[in-house]
Protein backbone atom coordinates (compact mmCIF):
# COMPACT_ATOMS: atom_id res chain seq x y z
CA UNK A 1 0.00 0.00 0.00
CA UNK A 2 1.34 2.98 -0.78
CA UNK A 3 2.23 6.52 1.17
CA UNK A 4 3.14 9.82 1.28
CA UNK A 5 4.35 12.60 3.14
CA UNK A 6 5.60 15.79 2.64
CA UNK A 7 8.39 17.11 4.37
CA UNK A 8 10.90 20.79 4.34
CA UNK A 9 14.32 18.40 5.05
CA UNK A 10 14.99 14.99 4.59
CA UNK A 11 17.47 12.28 6.12
CA UNK A 12 18.97 8.81 5.18
CA UNK A 13 17.58 6.70 3.04
CA UNK A 14 16.22 9.53 0.98
CA UNK A 15 19.11 11.54 0.80
CA UNK A 16 20.61 8.67 -1.18
CA UNK A 17 17.96 8.34 -3.78
CA UNK A 18 18.19 9.92 -7.18
CA UNK A 19 14.83 12.65 -7.55
CA UNK A 20 12.19 13.28 -9.36
CA UNK A 21 12.35 17.00 -9.65
CA UNK A 22 8.90 19.08 -10.50
CA UNK A 23 8.56 22.80 -10.77
CA UNK A 24 10.80 25.56 -11.29
CA UNK A 25 13.84 24.06 -10.95
CA UNK A 26 17.10 26.22 -10.31
CA UNK A 27 20.23 26.90 -12.47
CA UNK A 28 22.80 25.09 -10.61
CA UNK A 29 22.17 22.83 -7.43
CA UNK A 30 19.23 24.20 -5.47
CA UNK A 31 17.60 22.97 -2.54
CA UNK A 32 14.35 21.66 -2.89
CA UNK A 33 11.40 23.66 -1.72
CA UNK A 34 9.69 20.46 -0.73
CA UNK A 35 10.42 16.79 -0.29
CA UNK A 36 7.77 14.47 -1.12
CA UNK A 37 8.59 10.79 -0.05
CA UNK A 38 6.62 8.12 -1.29
CA UNK A 39 6.41 4.62 0.57
CA UNK A 40 5.36 1.16 -0.59
CA UNK A 41 4.28 -1.05 2.63
CA UNK A 42 6.62 1.30 4.32
CA UNK A 43 9.72 0.74 2.16
CA UNK A 44 10.75 4.26 0.00
CA UNK A 45 9.98 3.47 -3.36
CA UNK A 46 10.32 7.70 -4.60
CA UNK A 47 11.33 10.84 -3.59
CA UNK A 48 10.14 14.29 -5.13
CA UNK A 49 11.88 16.97 -5.32
CA UNK A 50 9.84 20.55 -5.05
CA UNK A 51 10.56 23.48 -6.68
CA UNK A 52 8.53 26.82 -6.57
CA UNK A 53 9.50 30.52 -7.22
CA UNK A 54 7.65 32.18 -4.51
CA UNK A 55 8.82 32.76 -1.12
CA UNK A 56 5.90 32.51 0.90
CA UNK A 57 3.74 29.31 0.11
CA UNK A 58 1.20 29.18 3.13
CA UNK A 59 -0.47 25.58 2.23
CA UNK A 60 0.49 22.46 1.14
CA UNK A 61 -0.60 19.08 1.25
CA UNK A 62 -0.60 15.51 -0.38
CA UNK A 63 -2.73 12.66 -1.25
CA UNK A 64 -3.17 9.48 -2.69
CA UNK A 65 -5.61 8.03 -5.15
CA UNK A 66 -5.21 4.27 -6.54
CA UNK A 67 -1.37 4.49 -7.72
CA UNK A 68 -1.38 8.40 -7.81
CA UNK A 69 -0.02 10.89 -5.42
CA UNK A 70 -1.52 14.58 -5.96
CA UNK A 71 0.58 17.12 -4.11
CA UNK A 72 -0.93 20.74 -3.68
CA UNK A 73 2.13 23.59 -3.63
CA UNK A 74 2.93 26.56 -4.52
CA UNK A 75 0.49 27.97 -7.30
CA UNK A 76 0.51 23.91 -8.64
CA UNK A 77 -0.84 20.52 -8.54
CA UNK A 78 1.89 17.89 -8.85
CA UNK A 79 0.72 14.73 -10.00
CA UNK A 80 3.06 11.84 -9.35
CA UNK A 81 2.83 8.20 -10.64
CA UNK A 82 5.20 6.39 -8.49
CA UNK A 83 5.52 3.38 -10.80
CA UNK A 84 6.25 5.31 -13.48
CA UNK A 85 8.68 7.86 -12.06
CA UNK A 86 7.14 10.57 -13.44
CA UNK A 87 4.86 13.64 -12.75
CA UNK A 88 3.03 16.48 -14.45
CA UNK A 89 1.89 19.78 -13.30
CA UNK A 90 -1.75 21.36 -13.32
CA UNK A 91 -0.76 25.08 -12.98
CA UNK A 92 -3.32 27.34 -10.91
CA UNK A 93 -3.64 31.12 -11.17
CA UNK A 94 -3.22 31.52 -7.60
CA UNK A 95 -1.72 29.51 -4.26
CA UNK A 96 -2.84 26.22 -3.76
CA UNK A 97 -5.24 26.69 -1.04
CA UNK A 98 -7.06 22.86 -0.12
CA UNK A 99 -8.23 19.91 -1.65
CA UNK A 100 -11.53 18.36 -1.20
CA UNK A 101 -11.54 14.58 -1.35
CA UNK A 102 -14.63 12.39 -2.31
CA UNK A 103 -14.77 8.95 -3.81
CA UNK A 104 -15.00 9.69 -7.13
CA UNK A 105 -12.90 12.97 -7.78
CA UNK A 106 -11.69 15.68 -5.64
CA UNK A 107 -11.59 19.42 -5.69
CA UNK A 108 -8.48 21.67 -5.72
CA UNK A 109 -9.28 25.02 -4.40
CA UNK A 110 -6.47 27.33 -5.23
CA UNK A 111 -6.69 31.44 -3.71
CA UNK A 112 -8.81 32.65 -6.72
CA UNK A 113 -10.87 29.57 -7.88
CA UNK A 114 -11.83 25.84 -7.72
CA UNK A 115 -10.95 23.09 -9.86
CA UNK A 116 -12.83 19.35 -10.10
CA UNK A 117 -10.57 16.46 -10.85
CA UNK A 118 -10.53 13.07 -11.51
CA UNK A 119 -8.84 10.85 -9.57
CA UNK A 120 -6.76 9.99 -13.14
CA UNK A 121 -5.36 13.46 -12.81
CA UNK A 122 -7.44 14.76 -15.57
CA UNK A 123 -8.98 18.75 -15.35
CA UNK A 124 -12.96 17.87 -15.18
CA UNK A 125 -13.58 21.72 -14.94
CA UNK A 126 -12.07 25.31 -13.81
CA UNK A 127 -14.12 27.51 -11.74
CA UNK A 128 -12.20 31.26 -11.81
CA UNK A 129 -13.30 34.27 -10.33
CA UNK A 130 -14.62 32.96 -7.31
CA UNK A 131 -12.34 34.95 -4.54
CA UNK A 132 -9.28 37.61 -4.42
CA UNK A 133 -7.44 35.41 -1.87
CA UNK A 134 -8.91 32.48 -0.92
CA UNK A 135 -11.32 29.75 -1.92
CA UNK A 136 -13.17 27.86 0.69
CA UNK A 137 -15.68 24.72 0.25
CA UNK A 138 -18.26 24.28 2.95
CA UNK A 139 -20.14 21.85 1.55
CA UNK A 140 -21.02 19.03 -1.44
CA UNK A 141 -23.96 17.26 -2.28
CA UNK A 142 -25.13 14.99 -4.92
CA UNK A 143 -25.85 18.51 -7.41
CA UNK A 144 -24.07 21.27 -5.60
CA UNK A 145 -20.90 22.64 -3.96
CA UNK A 146 -21.32 25.65 -1.64
CA UNK A 147 -18.57 27.90 -0.37
CA UNK A 148 -17.00 30.78 0.53
CA UNK A 149 -14.63 33.63 -1.25
CA UNK A 150 -13.08 36.25 0.01
CA UNK A 151 -12.83 39.46 -1.54
CA UNK A 152 -11.85 41.89 0.83
CA UNK A 153 -9.27 40.63 3.19
CA UNK A 154 -9.49 39.78 6.38
CA UNK A 155 -12.80 38.49 6.65
CA UNK A 156 -14.19 39.74 3.55
CA UNK A 157 -16.08 36.58 2.41
CA UNK A 158 -18.79 35.97 -0.29
CA UNK A 159 -20.47 32.70 -0.22
CA UNK A 160 -21.17 30.56 -4.03
CA UNK A 161 -22.83 27.91 -5.24
CA UNK A 162 -21.39 25.60 -8.03
CA UNK A 163 -23.12 22.61 -10.22
CA UNK A 164 -20.94 19.52 -9.08
CA UNK A 165 -21.61 18.36 -12.57
CA UNK A 166 -19.93 20.89 -14.67
CA UNK A 167 -18.51 23.88 -12.05
CA UNK A 168 -21.33 26.43 -13.59
CA UNK A 169 -21.76 29.05 -10.79
CA UNK A 170 -25.23 29.23 -9.63
CA UNK A 171 -24.87 32.25 -7.15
Amino acid sequence: MLGVSHQSAIQFPWTSMPPLQLGKLPSGFGTADLFIAITDNGRPILRVDLYEECESVPFKDALLRGNLVFVGFGDAIYVIDPGLRSGSIIALNSYFAAFYSASEYFLAASGTGLLRLSTEGEVIWRTPNLALDGVIVTGVDDKLIKGEGEWDPPGGCKSFMLRLDSGELIT
